[in-house]
């Protein structure tokens, strides 16, 4: 049994494939729910609370892809996406992450792993809610409510930037590297480098848009915040 349950909800419109994951994961003491199309998936996250989504792309009625806008834009949740797919190309992971998946795993998978990533994702969006609020300079980040601020006005951020910005935030000016960012996001499991690279690009034009440009890139070595009178 994983050290944290969560509730689940798997949206998978293969029904072998369905079925496979949720028996896997409740055999892991987990609650798992399943939807097998988007519009079915949209119901239940109304309806529910959940810790972690498990999404496939190639959906009836809805695709996961609109699910995940919708998700984020319309309902404003924040809670971990895991997206499920067997589309391997670099665009349509490029386009999940900047819609604001947290993880991306192709078909064929294995379950083992899929499990592994769901604790993952659970765990450390559970983590972040057992500490105060950070601050630098004019950035506030809530670990409670999960929610950035530049000022007293919000940013809304996907999971993965929130979880950026917390490592870039815990100490400011710091140089943060490549493989401390994938180590904290990821841990053994880290992407290619592109997800990093789109994570961080959402991040910079959310604060950016919000007034603040203060995330320095030093190419091939790593990120920091920029301190106060640097800017």
């Amino acid at each position: 049994m994983p050290v944290s349950s969560c509730h689940v909800l798997v949206v998978e419109d293969e029904q072998t494939i369905a079925q496979n994951v949720v028996e896997y994961l409740e055999a892991q003491g987990h609650t798992v729910d399943i939807a097998y199309d988007g519009k079915a998936a949209m119901v239940q996250l109304r309806q529910q609370t959940f810790d972690v989504l498990v999404l496939d792309l190639g959906l009836p009625r809805l695709d996961g892809q609109q699910v995940l806008q919708q998700l984020r834009h319309q309902l404003g949740l924040t809670l971990p996406v895991l997206v499920l797919t067997a589309r391997d190309a670099m665009s349509s992971k490029q386009a999940c992450f900047e819609a604001g998946a947290d993880d991306y795993l192709v078909k064929p998978f294995s379950l083992a792993e899929l499990s592994l990533r769901v604790h993952a994702l659970h765990r450390r969006a559970t983590g972040a809610m057992s500490s105060g609020p950070l601050r630098a300079g004019p950035l506030r980040l809530d670990l409670r409510t999960q929610q950035a601020f530049v000022g007293d006005k919000l940013v809304h951020l996907s999971p993965r930037c929130l979880q950026i910005l917390e490592v870039l935030m815990r100490d400011p000016g710091r140089l943060v590297s490549r493989a401390e960012l994938e180590e904290a996001l990821w841990q053994n499991d880290a992407p290619d480098s592109d997800a990093l690279r789109s994570q961080i690009h959402l991040l910079r034009r959310a604060l950016s848009q919000a007034g603040f440009n203060g995330v320095e890139t030093r190419h091939g070595v790593g990120w920091r915040l920029q301190t106060e009178g640097e800017a």
